[in-house]
């Protein structure tokens, strides 16, 4: 399996509230279990013991709770109380905020939403976890890997992924394009025929829309966001990026409306039957094939988004969830174990086939059983394990709001491109500068 090494600097929390750094207690050691868990070493999980309380979203597969009986097969003398949280992403994650900053030693581990990992780092909420992820390092694909650092150190452990993909009519075309200008040359090619109004569906809402799918299109031509601790936004690329996207809603190729979708949005048209291509997150594939009126079940592929003239990488941008323990728990060792297991190949293949998940861990994507149920998986593979995180910062939520700003403004023509950009690298820097 191919070691992939970390990048110092990845992905983004969002909603970072810089003020709640150092609030609430200084966390505790472990005091309840007598066995420390080191890299490398072999550790009896009979040994591990302790009882821990596990917060999640609602899994109703009922993939969760199989999850901790297979790691009670392992570690049996590990007591887990799996809690789930009601609500949306922002709802579970202010929950969990209230009880971290008040230095809560439960949850000891909860699942986290990638994005927020370096502000709940930052804070000093989360274990550190580099010298136990380091020496398993090569199960997972490069991707998700990188979302779990901050700062150079690991606080979580994947949990599973989502990347940006093309999704295409496979009824229509038998090879997806690699390129933007096959993307044009067949969108063209098939505009107006079997139903075919738009070439390519993308989401351009402002908002976190713009942030994912701009930062793709940028990066696939060779562009920048972050890089040596500065945002590198204005360059020719980036404004050949931008330029491409303009020419898809001058040429028709898509309709005017992706400047206020969000996924949802575009899957609706993709799954009338109205559209050749379409940008969308894993799970948008099984709702393709299983929601109720779609007229693509069975017609469609899965592939990497194309790259433009200038880039080397389709650069999907990454989301997914992790494993986190909590800097507070009285469990920590156990809490770790447990972490560590809910990543592992065992509990990542009973999440694909009864979650529907996208795995971390890369064998898990030739696992024949998962192939079988899921085959479409295989594409998801080499994408996710390549793809580019968002910048990687403390407070996301400020980037991703100038970015959408000012890349709208640049399509609506309120500034050039140039100007737009410009400005932009600007304003992001400023506040960089604010975070440190």
């Amino acid at each position: 399996m191919k070691k992939k090494k970390i990048l110092g600097l990845l992905l983004a929390a969002t909603l970072a509230t810089t003020g709640l750094v150092g609030c609430g207690n200084e966390p505790k050691e472990s005091v309840d279990n007598e066995t420390s868990i080191e890299a490398g070493a072999e550790v009896n999980p009979e040994d591990i013991k302790g009882e821990i309380t596990f917060v999640s979203a609602n899994d109703q597969t009922g993939a969760l709770d199989e999850m901790i009986a297979s790691f009670n097969e392992v570690y049996p003398n590990v007591v887990v109380n799996h809690e789930s949280l009601p609500g949306a992403s922002d709802d579970i994650k202010e929950s969990l905020m209230t009880s971290l900053a008040a230095g809560d030693s439960s949850p000891d581990v909860f699942e986290c939403d990638i994005i927020w990992v370096s502000q709940f780092a930052a804070a000093g909420w989360l274990a550190d976890v580099t010298d136990n992820i380091s020496a398993i390092s090569d199960q997972y694909l490069g991707g998700p890997l990188s979302t779990v650092y901050f700062n150079d150190r690991a606080y979580a452990y994947p949990d599973y992924t989502d990347v940006g993909l093309l999704y295409y009519r496979s009824d229509l075309i038998d090879t997806p394009p690699t390129t933007w200008d096959e993307l044009v040359e067949l969108s063209k090619e098939h505009i107006g025929k079997d139903g075919i109004e738009y070439g390519y569906l993308f989401q351009m809402f402002q908002g976190e829309p713009t942030s994912c799918n701009m930062l793709e299109f940028i990066k696939q031509n060779g562009g920048q966001d972050l890089a040596d601790g500065e945002f590198k936004l204005n360059s020719k690329n980036s404004v050949e990026a931008l330029e491409f996207v303009e020419e898809l809603i001058s040429s028709g190729v898509s309709p005017e409306g992706v400047l206020t979708h969000k996924p949802a949005d575009s899957r609706a048209i993709f799954e009338e039957g109205k559209a050749l291509f379409l940008r969308n997150w894993t799970s948008a594939y099984a709702l393709t094939q299983t929601e109720e009126g779609s007229q693509v079940v069975g017609k469609v592929g899965v592939a990497a988004l194309p790259t433009g003239p200038n880039g080397k990488s389709s650069s999907g941008t990454l989301g997914g969830w992790a494993f986190a323990v909590n800097a507070y728990s009285e469990q920590t060792e156990a809490a770790k174990a447990f972490a560590q297991y809910m990543s592992s190949y065992d509990a990542q293949k009973i999440s694909a086939l009864k979650r529907g998940t996208f795995p971390v861990v890369a064998d898990v994507y030739d696992d024949e059983e998962v192939l079988s149920e899921q085959p479409y998986i295989a594409a998801v593979k080499d994408a996710a394990d390549a793809a580019e995180p968002r910048p990687q910062v403390r407070d996301y939520s400020t980037v991703s709001t100038l970015f959408a700003e000012y890349i709208h403004k640049a399509l609506a023509g309120d500034l050039s491109n140039e100007e737009a950009l410009k400005t932009l690298d600007e304003k992001l820097n400023e506040a960089l500068a604010q975070m440190k």
